[in-house]
């Protein structure tokens, strides 16, 4: 089991939040999110999924977050969303010139009219070119 895996509630399947990777309901050290814990208490049977144990009032481990550590966590996120949507359109791009070099895809000169005559003068619409 990798560290992302314990990133995600084992319920609901969403991300943990910096308070709920802090969050320890029950003292088998089984962790959910808060929502699915809430949801346990006051919908569903009340135990704990993994031994059972009925959840009390208060969840057996909770730390308070720091306020700096949730904007330096978000900070982060952003950033590795940023990386992944760079990385995305590099591959795209990559992908779009391998497609140009193979000659699979006519390219279309600034200011040379619409795509369908720039791909009809390529011979791709039947056009005689």
């Amino acid at each position: 089991m990798s560290d992302d895996d314990n990133d995600i509630c084992p319920l609901c399947c969403e991300e943990l939040d910096l308070s709920d990777k802090q969050f320890y309901p029950c003292k088998c050290g089984y962790q959910v999110c808060m929502w699915c814990w809430h949801r346990i208490k006051e919908t569903e049977s009340g135990l704990c999924p993994a031994c059972r144990t009925p959840y009390g009032d208060d969840p057996h481990e909770f730390s308070a977050v720091d306020m700096e550590e949730v904007l330096k966590a978000n900070k982060e996120k952003a950033l590795a969303e940023k990386r992944e949507r760079e990385r995305l359109r590099a591959m795209r791009d990559q992908e779009a010139r391998e497609k140009l070099a193979a000659g699979s895809v006519a390219p279309i000169a600034p200011g040379s009219g619409n795509f369908a005559s720039a791909l009809a003068s390529a011979g791709g619409l039947g056009g005689a070119g």
